[in-house]
């Protein structure tokens, strides 16, 4: 109640008409940990020797966030949504403590017909992931360290359908999804489009979800091309909670174009992730999951290129909102990735994604073999 009536305090000061009307709530996330993170003896990440690393860092089990979600009723079933919300970067003032362009921020028309939304939003990809995943695609453990995969899109127009006996299916288009431009680009040079269908059903315990999203340049300016495809994306996601243990997995394939990579072949990353959450007590849950991402050759002398993650985790919740947690991880990368062509594959070049992609830890690109971490999460 106190939460609900602070936000609707910050809401009065911005319009008194609003804070009559709407119904505004404040949420977010304060997560610190210590974490320490290792790597083998003589690997180097271009040209320079990786050090084992200990800190403290913020955001790890889940991202630090502070945000306010409201709902107005404007009668005969139609609600107006809106969230804006912030990212926090309360352990260092590099990057200030705000650090809005990393989270979401939309508005949109609710009612019988399902929600509309308009701005920068989460991709179905992202939250079925998320959903399947033990640790929530987030942390030293979140199957974001390996899967390629876009977060969130900027420019996004959403639609999410009503629930028709556990099936809704998810809509989506960008007109300038934020790879090459923040905003669209005069005369739509250089924008990248992406759409996106996501259907999913559930049935008590059961989850089942699909993902398809592509992306094309309206023109590319460096060779004038026009409509030019970029990349395309399936996922397949299915959990099962059989109450003492929740079990999740995804699998999918990612194809980027060889015109866009520069190179022999098209960019196809075959990708998985297999987890399960075990409930040991009320309070006391343990995760454990195992993630994997192989990309064939691009050029006919490379080598495939595979990276996997190996994590296990530890949680006791103090309540509903506090928590304790504990985190272990191993990554392992084979030669090719670690010779090559540098330790990234090919959807991490400019063209080659859209959005945000991969966790908050992005284990594949700092070359850091293993982690372990300890912290505390509230939720407010």
């Amino acid at each position: 109640m106190q939460k609900k009536l602070i936000a609707l305090a910050v809401a009065g000061l911005l319009s008194a008409p609003a804070f009559a009307q709407s119904n505004v709530t404040l949420y977010g996330t304060i997560d610190y940990g210590f974490v320490s993170q290792g790597s083998n003896h003589n690997e180097y990440v271009n040209g320079d020797k990786i050090k084992a690393r200990n800190g403290l860092d913020s955001g790890i089990s889940k991202a630090n966030r502070i945000g306010f979600k409201g709902v107005e009723d404007l009668g005969n079933g139609l609600k107006a949504v809106f969230v804006l919300e912030n990212g926090l970067a309360g352990d260092s003032t590099g990057v200030g403590m705000f650090n809005g362009a990393n989270r979401q921020t939309y508005a949109g028309l609710a009612g019988a017909f399902g929600t509309v939304a308009f701005g920068r939003q989460y991709t179905p990809q992202h939250l079925f992931t998320a959903s399947v995943d033990p640790f929530g695609k987030q942390g030293l453990g979140g199957a974001g360290n390996v899967l390629f995969q876009d977060r969130r899109l900027n420019n996004l127009a959403a639609y999410i359908s009503p629930d028709f006996g556990g099936f809704k299916v998810i809509l989506g288009y960008s007109f300038e999804a934020g790879v090459l431009q923040e905003q669209e680009a005069l005369e739509n040079n250089s924008d990248v489009r992406v759409w996106a269908i996501a259907p999913s059903f559930t049935w008590n315990n059961l989850f089942v979800g699909a993902n398809y999203h592509t992306a094309r340049m309206n023109r590319d300016n460096s060779t004038g091309d026009k409509s030019q495809s970029l990349f395309n994306t399936i996922d397949l996601f299915a959990s099962y909670d059989f109450g003492f243990v929740k079990v999740g997995s995804t699998i999918g394939r990612r194809t980027t174009k060889k015109a866009i990579l520069g190179s022999d072949k098209d960019g196809k990353i075959t990708q998985f992730m297999i987890g399960a959450t075990f409930r040991i007590t009320p309070s006391d849950s343990i995760m454990t999951s195992y993630s994997r991402a192989s990309e064939n050759k691009l050029y006919n002398n490379w080598d495939k290129l595979r990276i996997d993650q190996f994590a296990i985790g530890y949680e006791h919740a103090l309540s509903k909102r506090t928590a304790l947690y504990s985190q272990f991880s191993m990554i392992g990368r084979n030669k090719a990735v670690k010779d090559d062509h540098g330790v990234y594959f090919s959807t991490l070049g400019d063209n080659g994604h859209v959005g945000d992609v991969m966790g908050s830890v992005n284990a594949n690109t700092l070359g850091y073999r293993r982690g372990f971490t300890v912290g505390m999460r509230h939720d407010f």
